[in-house]
């Protein structure tokens, strides 16, 4: 079942990806746009969360909400850094318990997460912005449930990992009156690289995480 979550999510992950670069690469305006150096913007949307690891089973993916803020700053036409802070809820329901439930576990974590990624930017001579990314990111539990039971004291207080995923701006302002400058599409997959349990029994459990979300460029 978890192999199976796992090869659903990359397959919707590599699919819009796919779509995003034809959309970008096919949509050629005749006006072009100058990027500011330094943005700042909100984004929002949702994730769709699951546990792997050798002590991980039977699983169930999580579908919940992802937000926060964003910094961007272009170096140039093609390379830009991009720090976040991101809210995200992340989990997933087990057959068999990892932290001494009897039977299935519906686990609930929230995080705050802050990625720090590199953005490569596709120029296509439109307002459209095709990007690539990646980059670390840690995490800072905030709480963490199980079947509604408070388990925060049995987690992790920070989780590592690492983020890679694409992007495809629509800049709609090109003036520097303009308000909001930037619309877009981001779709990212998060892979954890430390466990989220510290309990006696160190169960080898990590998040792994897709996300899509639209946000606001300003």
């Amino acid at each position: 079942m978890l192999i199976n979550n796992i090869k659903r999510i990359h397959l919707t992950f590599i699919t819009l990806i796919i779509f995003i670069f034809g959309v970008g690469s096919t949509s050629i305006l005749a006006q072009t746009y100058q990027p500011e150096p330094l943005t700042w913007g909100l984004k929002a949307g949702v994730n769709v969360s699951d546990f792997y690891g050798d002590d991980v089973n039977q699983t169930d993916v999580r579908s919940n909400f992802s937000g926060g803020i964003l910094l961007n700053y272009r170096f140039n036409d093609y390379w830009a850094l991009q720090p976040e802070v991101i809210f995200n809820i992340k989990g997933a329901d087990v057959e068999d318990g990892l932290t001494g439930e009897n039977g299935p576990a519906e686990y609930e974590f929230g995080y705050l997460n802050i990625p720090v990624l590199a953005k490569f930017y596709i120029p296509t001579g439109s307002l459209f912005s095709p990007n690539l990314y990646a980059g670390p990111e840690v995490g800072f539990k905030l709480y963490g449930d199980s079947n509604n039971n408070d388990i925060g004291d049995e987690l992790k207080d920070t989780e590592f990992g690492i983020a890679f995923g694409a992007g495809l701006d629509f800049n709609i302002g090109s003036d520097p009156t303009d308000f909001i400058r930037t619309v877009g599409l981001d779709l990212r997959y998060s892979l954890g690289l430390t466990d989220v349990f510290d309990t006696s029994q160190e169960p080898e459990a990590r998040n792994s995480v897709f996300l899509a979300a639209f946000f606001l460029g300003f």
